[in-house]
């Protein structure tokens, strides 16, 4: 299934359920992000779980899932989101190293490799260490730098 009308069939245990509540993400966001996913393979791969990582910016907000495919619908194990933007394509190889993150590119099947990322919010632009494809650049944010390093910044620049 790679439609994002309500008939996607989306499994989501109560744990996951909750934490989506928490976080104020509605299972139309899901759909919305996995249709994007699917039906252009803009996700990324986990080797030994399977799961797959996509991210869609609908408006100001950019949503990531963890997910995979399940019978007729999709198994949802995660998501999360923040609000800076993606500056895609510019990224530079990063200066340090980083350990393997299990991620590849489900395009260009390629292990991700940290690179220095262009992010925006506000007036401000930053370069991060990001994992990202090494061919078609595109970045993974983890749900530890989404909801914690990347929503503080949101939080201190809102407060200026």
């Amino acid at each position: 299934m790679t439609s994002d009308d309500d008939s996607t069939l989306l499994q989501i245990s109560p744990e996951v359920r909750k934490l989506l509540e928490e976080r104020g993400i509605r299972e139309e966001d899901l759909r919305t992000v996995i249709s994007f996913a699917e039906n252009g393979r803009q996700f990324h791969t986990h080797d030994a779980a399977g799961h797959r990582l996509a991210y869609f910016t609908p408006s100001k907000v950019t949503y990531w899932v963890e997910y995979q495919p399940e019978g007729e619908g999709f198994r949802i194990h995660n998501a999360y989101s923040h609000r800076m933007k993606i500056h895609q394509g510019f990224n530079m190889p990063s200066k340090k190293t980083a350990a393997e993150t299990g991620w590849r590119c489900a395009v260009c099947e390629l292990p991700l490799e940290l690179a220095i990322v262009k992010l925006a919010y506000m007036d401000e632009t930053f370069a991060v260490d990001l994992p990202a494809c090494p061919a078609c650049q595109r970045v993974l944010v983890s749900e530890e730098q989404a909801v914690t390093k990347m929503a503080l910044a949101e939080r201190m620049l809102e407060d200026k």
